[in-house]
């Protein structure tokens, strides 16, 4: 009886790992060229709610050529007095390095500092910047996983995350790669000439968990 269950696993085992064998050739047969896969075309919409706040308007990013940011969006918001500023990037191919993000592509890219990292139980991590009379929190939402700043915590996501079965799939049909290596960079700022420093920073986080909530699971497709 043992010898047969044995026997039975020992056959389905070899099945399994014949079709991947196969699949994995035709793959490499049909798609030999590695790393240059097409994605799935995604623009920012030009509304999105955001808990407490009233939205004035949004306008397109201007993106450089030959960059791995696709496309991007500023978001403009009014609550009271208080005027919060959001841009958002879709970012490919990245190693999630928000500090190299910021030091290429915004108005602190002469000297952004060092961000302060927090972490919000349920979101993840956000980084911290006091800059030109603004404060700042930025961050990277995963396909999976929680929020990260650094490029660490990016490649931890990846490698306990993406080796599942869909992105397995997702790669033996030529689609892409396992690892997911994309990221909405998120970028808020308010300004502090009518807030102090700790008032600033409680109301970025409390917009940010708002904000996170309703991206992640509208992450663009592949």
């Amino acid at each position: 009886m043992a010898i047969t269950y044995w026997k039975t696993a020992r056959i389905s085992i070899l099945a399994v790992t014949f079709t991947g064998v196969l699949l994995v050739i035709g793959r490499l047969t049909l798609s030999p060229s590695t790393g240059n896969f097409s994605l799935t075309p995604f623009d920012f919409p030009e509304s999105v709610p955001l808990t407490d706040w009233q939205m004035q308007e949004s306008t397109p990013l201007k993106i450089s050529d030959n960059s791995q940011i696709k496309v991007g969006r500023k978001y403009e918001y009014q609550k009271n007095n208080t005027t919060l500023e959001i841009e958002m990037r879709y970012v490919v191919g990245t190693t999630g390095d928000v500090e190299n993000m910021m030091k290429g592509h915004t108005i602190l890219k002469s000297s952004p500092g060092k961000l302060a990292l927090a972490e919000t139980q349920g979101v993840g991590f956000y980084g911290i910047l006091p800059q030109q009379n603004r404060l700042y929190l930025s961050s990277c939402i995963n396909p999976r996983g929680r929020a990260t700043v650094t490029a660490e915590q990016f490649r931890y996501n990846r490698n306990t995350r993406d080796w599942n079965f869909n992105r397995i799939l997702f790669w033996l049909l030529g689609k892409g790669n396992i690892q997911d290596q994309r990221c909405l960079w998120t970028q808020m700022s308010i300004p502090l000439d009518q807030t102090n420093r700790e008032d600033a920073k409680k109301i970025l986080e409390n917009a940010w968990v708002s904000w996170y909530g309703w991206w992640q699971p509208r992450f663009p497709e592949p």
